[in-house]
């Protein structure tokens, strides 16, 4: 599946083999499932707004709930985390994520805002950054790896590393999404 236009690559015919995903369209909306094996399945439901399309969900911590919200544009995905402290039921900024074609840049928001999530916020809060990594990722020969760059609140470079894993012949996007063997190798 391409998860920038969240369309399927080709159709799948029965009988299934695991993983795989489904895709079911009507109007503006879609419902995708990751089928990982017989008993996991994760699914979202995306919603076309203007030129993106949108999705939340929500996981559960010790202390608190987190919600994801997700913007699917033709060039990036923006995802916003929120932590909503189960007794306050504040919900707050912690994290923004925007993953664009080989490359994932995640802005740490320190303590968290109190914003209303949208599409926009990106661009107005990477200054107010507590920190941010970047991560770059390259695949060749079966190969995926990922080489990651850690930045202070003022853009100093904190930790550098590379970590390679064997991917075959999936996407990256199978890797990440469908795929729990993640077999890391020896980078050359």
């Amino acid at each position: 599946m391409d998860m920038f236009t969240l369309e399927g690559i080709k159709p799948l015919k029965p009988p299934f083999v695991y993983p795989y995903v489904t895709i079911k369209t009507r109007n503006n909306e879609k419902d995708i499932s990751y089928h990982t094996d017989n008993k996991t399945v994760k699914s979202y439901h995306y919603r076309k707004t203007g030129n993106y399309w949108m999705t939340v969900y929500s996981e559960t911590g010790d202390t608190s709930r987190e919600y994801i919200y997700e913007y699917v544009m033709p060039d990036k995905i923006v995802r916003l985390n929120y932590w909503n402290h189960v007794k306050t039921k504040v919900s707050y900024l912690r994290e923004i994520a925007v993953f664009k074609k080989w490359e994932e840049e995640n802005f740490l928001m320190g303590r968290g805002l109190a914003i209303k999530p949208d599409v926009t916020i990106v661009d107005r809060m990477k200054a107010q950054a507590s920190g941010s990594v970047i991560q770059k990722m390259l695949m060749k020969n079966g190969v995926l790896r990922l080489e990651r760059t850690i930045y202070n609140e003022k853009g100093k470079e904190n930790h550098r590393s590379v970590t390679c894993y064997r991917m075959g012949n999936h996407s990256y996007f199978a890797w990440r999404y469908l795929y729990t063997d993640k077999q890391e190798i020896k980078c050359e």
